[in-house]
């Protein structure tokens, strides 16, 4: 009979639930995740044929003048220009243009006030002309642009009259009058007028409101498919120095953007700010970002749960099986976490182990052990428990491979770097490398240290 009350007294025992209270989580200091800026350095391509087009139907095609006189020569003239030859050159727009004339002269060489207050002529006038009635002579004109940007994203234009070459002199043999430098002169002052004209032409290309729409775009979170919202927080823009290509025709520059970037699995509420002036340029190549991931602690628990949800653990004629874990969050920058197990006993321990990232982009846990209140209960209810089996079997277990999610976030960004950002407006990139330096651990979320690099380019029409 004592025999069966102490087998029934121990079975009691074994089977006896262990209940330890729950520890206290450590608050965390997290104004250090603010990382600092990085760069994103975007080559931009502007397609010039449509915008040429339209300086050249604004243009005038043909000018008329005349300068008359009643004694000396008097003329009129006609100039009809040819469709502009746009030739870009590496620092300037430089654009050259066949042109033709026709000239009428008439001469006096003496005039009297007696008959008419504007006079007369005392002979009758000699009439010549050059162009008129035969091949109209032919001029070669050439023009230079040069462009720069203002802060305030406008293109900022100054044109001057580089050639004017007539090619076929208009010499008048009748009275010996050689008028070709007139011609000259006169087509000039009417050539010379419309750089003003063409100046305005290049600065009504509207660069910044295409550029409003990528900041306001940059603004907005990409969404990374399942991996979380992808935050770029752009502070600053700056442009380069613009240069031009001839075949095709284009202006290229660099767009110099200053970002503060963040991952985070949940929305987060973004203060949207309004395209600022430009900031000072600074030559560079791609981007180089340090990105900060945050995640809830939830990620973790299915880590956990998938590797060792189910595991059994064999010691000494003992054994525990681990039903679940939970993240509970982080005691002094270690991972709290709960540990519910039946087996030889039922019931609950805590844990708390240090994580880290491997060179390998592993995610692991080191110094596991259990917490204050779940060594002081388990000493005194479950000594056997202590068997450093189990702490080593779930430390080994807390071993996860990173690479492959690394790999999908990097085809998912990848996507959002290529696409329209507004009409006429693309995005192209790619992301070279993707790795994790460092976990941080904070008082509701844990945060990922990571090293984005790689390159992109914008594309305008």
């Amino acid at each position: 009979m004592k025999l069966l009350v102490c087998l029934l007294l121990f079975a009691l025992c074994s089977c006896k639930t262990i209940d330890i209270a729950k520890p206290t989580l450590s608050s965390a200091d997290t104004s250090f995740l603010v990382l600092p800026p990085s760069q994103i350095n975007i080559p931009v391509e502007i397609d010039l044929t449509s915008q040429l087009k339209k300086v050249e139907k604004s243009l005038p095609k043909q000018f008329d003048g005349k300068q008359e006189q009643c004694e000396g020569v008097s003329f009129s003239y006609k100039f009809i220009r040819e469709p502009i030859d746009f030739q870009l050159k590496p620092n300037s727009l430089y654009y050259e243009v066949d042109g033709k004339f026709e000239l009428k002269l008439n001469y006096c060489p003496k005039c009297h006030e007696l008959w008419d207050e504007k006079g007369s002529c005392t002979v009758p006038r000699i009439y010549a002309s050059c162009g008129s009635g035969e091949p109209m002579r032919k001029v070669k004109v050439a023009y230079s642009t040069n462009v720069s940007i203002t802060e305030a994203y406008r293109f900022n234009t100054s044109t001057k009259l580089k050639k004017f070459d007539v090619l076929d002199p208009c010499e008048i043999t009748v009275f010996k009058y050689d008028a070709t430098s007139e011609v000259e002169k006169q087509v000039r002052v009417q050539l010379e007028s419309l750089e003003k004209d063409i100046d305005k032409q290049i600065e009504d290309v509207d660069i910044r409101s295409s550029l409003q729409d990528v900041w306001k775009q940059l603004e907005e979170p990409m969404d990374l498919s399942g991996y979380g919202l992808l935050y770029l927080n752009p502070k600053s823009m700056a442009l380069s120095p613009v240069s031009f290509e001839n075949n095709p025709k284009r202006a290229t520059l660099n767009v110099l953007l200053t970002v503060q970037p963040m991952i985070s699995t949940n929305s987060m509420t973004q203060q949207r700010t309004p395209l600022p002036n430009q900031a000072p340029y600074k030559n560079g190549d791609g981007f180089q970002l340090a990105i900060s991931v945050k995640a809830s602690y939830d990620s973790i628990n299915k880590l956990m749960n998938q590797s060792m949800m189910g595991m059994d653990i064999p010691f000494n004629n003992k054994h525990i099986i681990i039903d679940s874990l939970h993240v509970l969050g982080q005691q002094d920058q270690k991972l709290l976490v709960e540990v519910h197990f039946s087996g030889s006993k039922r019931g609950v321990f805590y844990l708390v182990g240090r994580p880290s990232i491997t060179t390998e982009q592993h995610l692991v846990m080191s110094d596991v052990e259990y917490d204050l209140n779940s060594k002081s209960v388990l000493l005194k209810t479950a000594k056997w428990l202590f068997d450093k089996r189990i702490l080593e079997e779930l430390s080994k277990a807390a071993d996860y491979d990173l690479n492959p999610l690394l790999q999908e976030t990097k085809v998912s960004i990848n996507q959002q770097l290529n696409t329209a950002l507004a009409e006429g407006v693309f995005l192209s990139g790619k992301v070279d490398q993707l790795s994790v330096s460092n976990i941080i651990l904070g008082p509701n979320d844990f945060y990922l240290m990571t090293r984005v690099s790689g390159n992109m380019k914008l594309k305008m029409k």
